[in-house]
């Protein structure tokens, strides 16, 4: 049998802002595009340590990309005045999750901000962006509506994660985690969710039989095992992470995979959440040797006039080839710039600046839509090397 993670691929949000203007004789946004490489480099020794910037490993690319692709949620499709409450009572409680891979579903389970996802969901990232539903049924996600979230913990077998944000909105508050082993087949359950990229939706079914010591695999290929609750619950990719609820709102699941065939999707049950978040430490499938630090590093180099400074043909992920390219002008009037080919296609796709030349990253442009012109800006606070907060650029 073949097992399908719930979590989306990129997927669409309309923000408004104007892009920013620099202090360079051409704009370096035409740079968008290009290929990775320097026509007349010679051999480079560099690190980017030496030189001063932080190229990171990713960009946040995909985070504009599934901001921009994400639809607004619709009115929920319930049967009755029943349905109708549970959505209304618990969707505020259910977050989508944003990560470089793509997106899916989290539920809050604590009022200081603690949210319980599945780890294929976060993947490897140790912060994800975490977006609470609008106030406003049907309303789409603005800007600044992004959040960071920590990845705190992480659980391979059972495949959870455990985030934190800083802050919870006002009036949005948890959902407690039921009890699975009281749960009969034949009940009905709820799920909410963002199927592939419908944010806020409602399903409803029933439970179609709980298996307990259930082993899976899907796409990131490890050995998973949990007690697990199937249903007929419609679910989709998106839905990752997502909490299932019984009539009471109590999550009794966290809807995770989808097997061949009709009706048989799955959730891992209450009791592995209650024991994922009684453990202090992480779990993983099998011991991994400490992966030897990679330090980014300059392959090439070149002399440039516009304006005069050097050109690093930069790898930042350590593979012995070119990902980035770092301008460093020898003047502090103009910024430090880095062009990223962050999707691996050969082509630069996202430009970040540092203004002030003092190591930290400003603003970031990104082309998420491959027409090799900047559709999205943005910003950064102070150390950090990802965006705080997306907006679209208005075209001209």
């Amino acid at each position: 049998m073949k097992w399908v993670h719930l979590g989306a691929g990129l997927g669409a949000l309309s923000l408004a802002c104007a892009p920013a203007s620099y202090a360079m004789a051409q704009s370096p946004e035409a740079e968008l595009g290009g290929r990775v490489d320097l026509p007349s480099g010679k051999p480079s020794t560099a690190s980017a340590r030496q030189l001063g910037v932080a190229v990171p490993r990713s960009t946040g690319l995909a985070y504009g990309r599934a901001l921009r692709q994400l639809e607004p949620e619709t009115r929920a499709a319930t049967r009755g005045a029943a349905e109708a409450a549970v959505y209304r009572k618990a969707a505020p409680a259910v977050v989508l999750v944003v990560s470089d891979d793509g997106f899916g579903s989290g539920v809050l389970v604590s009022s200081d901000g603690k949210i319980v996802t599945n780890l294929h969901v976060v993947g490897k990232e140790s912060e994800v962006g975490v977006i609470f539903k609008p106030a406003m049924e049907g309303a789409a996600v603005s800007d600044g509506d992004a959040r960071k979230a920590k990845v705190i913990r992480r659980d391979e077998v059972s495949d959870l994660a455990l985030l934190q944000v800083d802050e919870v909105p006002a009036g949005v508050t948890p959902l407690a985690i039921g009890n699975s082993t009281t749960l009969e087949v034949g009940a009905d359950v709820h799920a909410i969710g963002h199927p592939t990229g419908r944010t806020w939706t409602y399903t409803r079914g029933i439970v179609s039989q709980i298996r307990r010591a259930y082993g899976w695999k899907a796409e990131d290929k490890i050995a998973h095992e949990a007690t697990v609750i199937q249903t007929q619950t419609p679910i989709n990719p998106g839905n990752s992470g997502g909490p299932l609820l019984d009539d009471n709102l109590n999550v009794v699941g966290i809807n995770s995979f989808i097997g061949e065939g009709e009706g048989l999707n799955f959730a891992v049950s209450a009791e592995d959440v209650k024991t994922f978040l009684a453990r202090t430490s992480d779990r993983v499938t099998v011991s991994q040797a400490s992966a030897e630090k990679c330090e980014v590093k300059a392959l090439e180099e070149e002399q440039v006039t516009d304006p005069k400074g050097t050109r690093y043909l930069m790898d930042a992920d350590c593979d012995n080839e070119a990902d980035s390219i770092v301008v460093i002008p020898d003047s502090k009037r103009h910024p430090s710039t880095l062009w990223f080919d962050d999707d691996g296609d050969g082509k630069l796709d996202t430009m970040f600046f540092d203004n002030k030349q003092d190591g930290t990253w400003d603003e970031a442009l990104y082309d998420t839509d491959g027409n090799d012109k900047p559709d999205m800006i943005g910003y950064f606070r102070k150390g950090e090397d990802e965006p705080y907060k997306w907006e679209k650029i208005k075209e001209e």
